[in-house]
């Protein structure tokens, strides 16, 4: 099961581009509670410390693209050196400004942010050769569950140690650790500027299989919008809310497994139709967890979830890899980042929409399994794009 994996780290300049992902995605679960326990402390209000982290979110989500449109047209060393400054300006604003200008730093922190994360999983096919792009693509996800299960836990020991200010600190630290070590890596210092050519406004957004690909992405996280929410009802409704945290630790471990199993393998389908069975049986487990009768059931099926949603989630990097034009390789990789962070909020607003004070969490299950379905669908369009018989999906350059 490990030999693809080994395989992966034999090839040059593998390992450092690992620890360079494995600092700059433990910043962002990091940043994001420290900086929730941070504005609480400064502004003594849980609206406004809301706020702060609402307009670090929006901006990060909504300036993404620009980041990696700039990579992509000057390179991503030039890029990541300018965002770097402009970065450490931001957190030192963060930390010193009044509390009457935290929101704004809080904006600018978020507009800021390097396009790391965009440049490492655009660096994978420079790196390695096809046949190891899916393991790798299933460890850059497996690092960035890892990070998410990890961060929120790191924060607790920091804020014990240290104040809040000093977990957002080590949060922004870690990131800009990361990205001056992602700017070493030989794949980031050897790369070109994407092939000369006319960029257009909406750049990935007018290649409609990229398209069609992103919104899958928006769906999957919408079923985990929806997750979010379930768990809480399904946990509250059982008589113990504090087990949430244990339905969305089973899901956390399932789509681990689940991304590490999807990289140990040759498969035999092609990507597109292997999105459509994923979709399909994630869409059958969730339908089959709003008719649960009881936590334990639901637990298992749940942690059946993650098993399917993360190998879906390394499937989709690889594909765009794989599709998306070349002029834009790094900016599709940020846009599949706030496709995802949209997808996400729009689903726990819905859910919570729908989950009553005494509801079960059904509702919210009901919701995510069509979503699932959704993506299904579109998956399945995806990969009748994608066979050599079917009309080009790209719009004419």
């Amino acid at each position: 099961m490990f030999a693809p994996y080994r395989r992966l780290l034999t090839h040059a300049g593998v390992p450092r581009l690992l620890a360079a992902a494995l600092l700059v995605k433990l910043g962002t679960p990091v940043l994001s509670l420290a900086l929730l326990l941070a504005a609480v402390d400064r502004l003594g209000s849980y609206a406004t410390a809301g706020l702060v982290l609402t307009g670090h979110a929006l901006a990060l989500a909504l300036c993404a693209p620009l980041g990696g449109r700039l990579a992509d047209r000057y390179g991503p060393r030039p890029a990541l050196t300018g965002y770097l400054a402009a970065h450490t300006l931001a957190y030192a604003l963060l930390l010193l400004a009044p509390p009457a200008l935290m929101i704004g730093a809080a904006v600018l922190l978020g507009a800021t942010t390097p396009p790391a994360g965009s440049v490492v999983r655009s660096a994978w096919p420079r790196l390695v050769p096809a046949a190891s792009l899916p393991a790798a693509y299933a460890v850059d996800n497996a690092v960035n569950e890892l990070m998410f299960i990890a961060g929120p836990l790191l924060v607790p020991v920091l804020v014990w140690v240290v104040p809040a200010q000093g977990a957002v600190t080590v949060a922004g630290a870690a990131v800009l650790a990361g990205t001056a070590l992602l700017l070493a890596c030989p794949a980031v210092r050897q790369a070109e500027p994407a092939p000369p050519g006319r960029l257009r406004l909406a750049g990935p957004l007018t290649h409609r299989h990229t398209l069609l690909l992103l919104a899958i992405a928006a769906f999957g996280t919408f079923t985990f919008g929806c997750l979010r929410i379930a768990t809480v009802a399904s946990a509250t409704a059982s008589g113990s809310a504090a087990s949430a945290g244990l339905l969305m630790g089973l899901l956390s471990a399932g789509a681990l497994l689940g991304t590490l199993g999807y990289g140990a393998r040759a498969w035999p389908l092609s990507g597109g139709r292997l999105l459509v069975l994923l979709s399909l049986a994630e869409a059958a487990v969730l339908l089959g967890a709003a008719w649960a009768p009881g936590f334990v059931p639901l637990a298992v099926l749940v942690t059946l979830a993650g098993l399917v949603t993360g190998p879906r989630d390394a499937a989709v990097p690889a594909l765009l890899a794989d599709h998306a034009p070349a002029r834009y390789r790094t900016e599709v990789f940020a846009w599949l980042n706030t496709f995802m962070w949209a997808g996400y909020g729009l689903g726990t607003a819905v859910a919570g929409h729908l989950t009553g004070p005494h509801d079960t969490g059904a509702t919210a299950l009901a919701v995510a399994a069509a979503a699932a379905g959704a993506g299904a669908i579109l998956a399945a369009v995806t990969s009748r794009l994608a066979s050599p018989s079917a009309a080009p999906a790209a719009v004419p350059e």
